[in-house]
């Protein structure tokens, strides 16, 4: 599921990701979700990461999100050990939302210039009025509840965005350590480039498992957009090919078959309750 940002559709991140080639080579399903009716003041298109109402569990944005998920898997075969989440910008917040509120059924996930969960809209350009990582980890706590579980995340942020600065990435970087237990301290592998003149550092940091439960691609000089995709409105294809990054990152991190039982075992008791 790949996420669009504000003043975009779905067409326009699909367009620019690139990530109907990729599905096609690899052959895996992917969808494009779009707003398409909100209440409140936002502007064009925008997810409502932000609010409350959108991202709490059981309802809003979020749970449409899963509901779409849901709908896929009743007409395709769908690996349940194999669902992910990508977002750009306010889609990136939402994509982070989808990450906490679906930690049991969300494999991994990926955000490109988003926001942490819970976080305020002071935190863009105008204000960048950032929540304390502890109070973002309460909120995110919150969310999980007794379903808590490390859900491996792949963040992507230029040091020079202006709309939404690297401050939000690292503070996803440092509520997922935080809420996860991830040392961020001790890097467990870092290493360094440039494509198309654009500098870029990745840094993997391991979970208990040794797996990477967080993943970061920083880059510099680059705007606000998705990095390294087809030309268009909020894409910068001089840079390092994210999409397909992400993909190896997806495809490195499935569920775990655990975390797949205990949420059929969720399903089976809610629909006990409803019958």
């Amino acid at each position: 599921m790949v996420l669009h940002g504000c003043q975009q559709c779905h067409e326009d991140i699909r367009a620019i990701s690139n990530f109907d080639a990729i599905a096609d080579r690899a052959g895996f399903i992917v969808v494009y979700p779009s707003v398409t009716s909100y209440r409140d003041i936002r502007m064009e298109n925008c997810w409502g990461w932000w609010m409350a109402k959108e991202i709490r569990p059981g309802g809003g944005e979020v749970e449409d999100l899963w509901q779409i998920v849901e709908e896929v898997k009743e007409e395709f075969a769908v690996d349940p050990r194999r669902i992910h989440i990508a977002g750009l910008s306010s889609g990136g917040g939402m994509a982070v939302a989808a990450m906490v509120v679906h930690s049991p059924r969300i494999a991994s996930g990926a955000v490109v210039a988003g926001l942490p969960y819970s976080e305020s809209c002071l935190a863009l350009a105008f204000g960048r009025r950032h929540k304390p990582v502890e109070q973002v980890v309460a909120a995110m706590n919150g969310a999980m509840g007794n379903a808590k579980r490390p859900v491996p995340i792949f963040i992507a942020h230029s040091r020079a965005d202006e709309v939404i600065g690297i401050r939000a990435a690292e503070n996803i970087r440092d509520s997922w350590a935080t809420c996860f237990d991830i040392d961020t301290s001790t890097r467990t592998r870092e290493h360094s480039g440039s494509i198309r003149g654009t500098p870029w550092t990745h840094t993997k940091y391991r979970g208990e498992n040794r797996r990477t439960i967080i993943e970061t691609l920083f880059l510099e000089g680059k705007a606000h957009g998705w990095y390294g995709g087809n030309p268009g409105a909020f894409s910068d294809p001089d840079a390092p090919d994210i999409s397909k990054r992400m993909w190896r990152f997806f495809r490195r991190h499935p569920l775990e078959q655990a975390a797949c039982v205990h949420d059929a075992k969720a399903s089976l008791r809610a629909i006990s309750r409803v019958a």
